[in-house]
């Protein structure tokens, strides 16, 4: 029997938009936004425990957060997506694999990747 999920944080789901020309079909530069696909939906995010997350480039330190996020199924949801964590500050945070589904059939599990500076 699996463990149930327990959705206590909110999150935003958005997809990438591009606006495109009408007679040619092709990107306009400069029209790209995010609209929500999902708002203000349930969800459980958990960080992975830190582990070699930091690197340094031209004298910048980047800390790479990993972050594990389950929601109610949603095929919607793709790896091109980002998501806001609300409960951690609207923290955002890209999503890197697609779904996996949980052994109760009811849920999905992503991975989601975030930077900070130092």
């Amino acid at each position: 029997m699996a463990a149930p999920v327990r959705l206590d944080e909110q999150v935003t789901i958005e997809q990438r938009t591009v606006q495109r020309d009408p007679d040619y079909g092709t990107e306009i530069e400069g029209s790209e936004g995010w609209e929500p696909v999902a708002e203000k939906i349930w969800a459980n995010c958990q960080d992975v425990l830190p582990s070699r997350g930091e690197s340094t480039a031209n004298g910048l330190k980047t800390a790479v957060t990993h972050t594990r996020l389950r929601i109610q199924i949603d095929w919607r949801i793709t790896a091109a997506m980002r998501v806001t964590l609300h409960d951690k500050g609207s923290r955002r945070m890209q999503i890197t694999t697609e779904a996996a589904l949980l052994d109760d059939r009811r849920h999905m599990e992503f991975m989601l990747e975030g930077y900070s500076h130092g």
